[in-house]
C-alpha cells in the first residue's frame, strides 16, 4: 500500500513538473516571433526577417500602486473646501484633500461631512472628543484623518439607502432638530459651491 502511494505521489509530481514546463514554455513561444519565410521556384526556402529576441515579460507588468498613489483629487473641490474652512478659521482647512479623497471613496458629495464639521464643531474648533468635529456618537479619533473618514463611510450607507441630501439623512442622523440641522448643513453646502 506505501508502495502504490509513493508511486503516486511520484507520478503526480513529475506531471506537475510537465504542466509547469508547459505553461512556461507556451507563454515564450507566445512571445516569440516565428521565422516568416519565402519559397523561390526552385523550392529554396528562405528567411525574410527572424526574431528570436524574447521580451521581459516583467516590463508588461504594470507596477502595483496602493490607491493613495494612483488617487489625484478634483483640485478644483479642494480648493472649494480649503477656502471656506480657512475663512472660516478651521484646523481642518489643511485636510481638504482628504475630505475629497474620502468622498471620492465612498461616492458622496464632497462638501457634506465638511459641512456637517462646521455645524457641528464650528470645523473642528469645539470637539465633543478628541478629532470628532462631527458629533459623531461619544466616539474618540485618534487623527482628523480617520475622522474624515469614519464619518463619510457612515454617510456614504445613508447614500447607499437613497438618502443623499441633508434633509434625507437629517431625521436619522439628528433627529432632535432634523429639519434646523439639515437647512444649515446645505446653506453651508451651497456656499462651499460658489
Amino acid at each position: 500500500m506505501n508502495k502504490l502511494l509513493l508511486k503516486s505521489k511520484k507520478t503526480l509530481a513529475i506531471l506537475s513538473g510537465i504542466l509547469f514546463a508547459s505553461a512556461v514554455l507556451h507563454t515564450f513561444s507566445q512571445r516569440i516571433e516565428t521565422f516568416k519565410v519565402d519559397a523561390d521556384i526552385s523550392g529554396t526556402i528562405t528567411p525574410i526577417a527572424a526574431s528570436t529576441q524574447v521580451e521581459n515579460i516583467l516590463d508588461d507588468i504594470d507596477p502595483v500602486y496602493s490607491p493613495e498613489e494612483q488617487y489625484v483629487p478634483d483640485e478644483v473641490k479642494v480648493e472649494k473646501i480649503r477656502v471656506y474652512l480657512e475663512s472660516r478659521n478651521s484646523p481642518l482647512a489643511e485636510y481638504a484633500e482628504e475630505f475629497v479623497r474620502a468622498a471620492d471613496e465612498h461616492g458622496i458629495d464632497y462638501r457634506i461631512v465638511a459641512a456637517i464639521s462646521i455645524i457641528e464643531s464650528e470645523g473642528g474648533k469645539k470637539n465633543f472628543r478628541p478629532y470628532n468635529a462631527w458629533g459623531w456618537g461619544k466616539k474618540s479619533f485618534s487623527s482628523w484623518e480617520e475622522g474624515i473618514h469614519t464619518v463619510s463611510a457612515s454617510i456614504g450607507r445613508y447614500y447607499s439607502k437613497g438618502l443623499t441630501t441633508p434633509r434625507l439623512i437629517s431625521y436619522s442622523y439628528c433627529p432632535p432638530n432634523a429639519d434646523a440641522w439639515a437647512s444649515k448643513v446645505q446653506g453651508v453646502m451651497n456656499v462651499m459651491a460658489l
